[in-house]
């Protein structure tokens, strides 16, 4: 089943959260600016001209191609911008927190924010099905907001989601595949694949199974996951590097 869609209501600026709960995912279309990505955006792109100081945007032909050859400086890049200060401030952003905060109660941040740089045709890190929650280890009210720093289609990597799947709760991962960790026995379910356009952000459950696809296209998949948990549901992860409030 493939899908691309705004499937939940709003009411007085609020989610209506009827639709979450059912299918355990959330896609916000239109939700961030440009600005509101413009800091990551010069960030990534800092970093990129320490190794090609003539590169233009962070989509820039002759920086895929590098990167595609020279998986060593991808990793340098990346290294040198986790868990930067501007990613943090993302997870912060108003309108991400007002939705987070239609969805759990009493919202609390992870410190420890992905941002994913996944070159053309590269699998090595390529996140197969799996739940959040088996990595994150939180409590149940736990949620990733994922955002893509481009417009994301099924051949750019878009992500892949079992719909209602979250509804089974925290189930064992009992594949392993190198650092990998996997379920079986529970792919019988409906699977949506979520295309988004840059500036949209997807909601999900920390029990939603979901999967990365191949990134196909001749462009680099950006993407960033903010983890947010209920501070009132239970213990927090302590694999995370702590909370802080939003």
């Amino acid at each position: 089943m493939f899908c691309k869609a705004k499937d939940l209501d709003w009411k007085v600026g609020r989610l209506n959260d009827t639709d979450y709960q059912r299918q355990g995912w959330h896609l916000s279309e239109g939700l961030l600016s440009s600005v509101d990505l413009s800091a990551i955006d010069a960030l990534i792109l800092s970093e990129i001209r320490e190794h090609l100081p003539q590169s233009q945007s962070i989509q820039d032909p002759e920086w895929i191609e590098l990167a595609k050859n020279r998986p060593e400086i991808v990793t340098s890049v990346y290294d040198a911008i986790r868990d930067h200060p501007s990613i943090l401030e993302l997870g912060h952003n108003r309108s991400i927190v007002d939705v987070v905060k239609s969805l759990i109660d009493a919202p609390v941040l992870y410190n420890k924010i992905p941002l994913r740089i996944d070159v053309p045709f590269e699998n090595k890190e390529l996140a197969f099905w799996h739940q959040d929650d088996f990595y994150v280890q939180g409590n149940s009210q736990e949620l990733t907001v994922w955002i893509p720093l481009q417009d994301t289609f099924a051949h750019t990597g878009a992500l892949s989601v079992m719909t209602s799947s979250h509804s089974s709760g925290p189930i064992p991962h009992t594949y392993r595949v190198g650092k990998k960790s996997l379920p079986t026995g529970i792919f019988h379910q409906p699977v949506n694949i979520i295309e988004m356009e840059r500036g949209s952000a997807l909601f999900f459950s920390s029990y939603l199974i979901h999967s990365s696809n191949l990134n196909i296209s001749d462009q680099i998949r950006y993407s960033i996951q903010l983890r947010y948990s209920s501070s009132t549901a239970g213990p927090h992860s302590t694999l995370m590097k702590g909370t802080v409030n939003v």
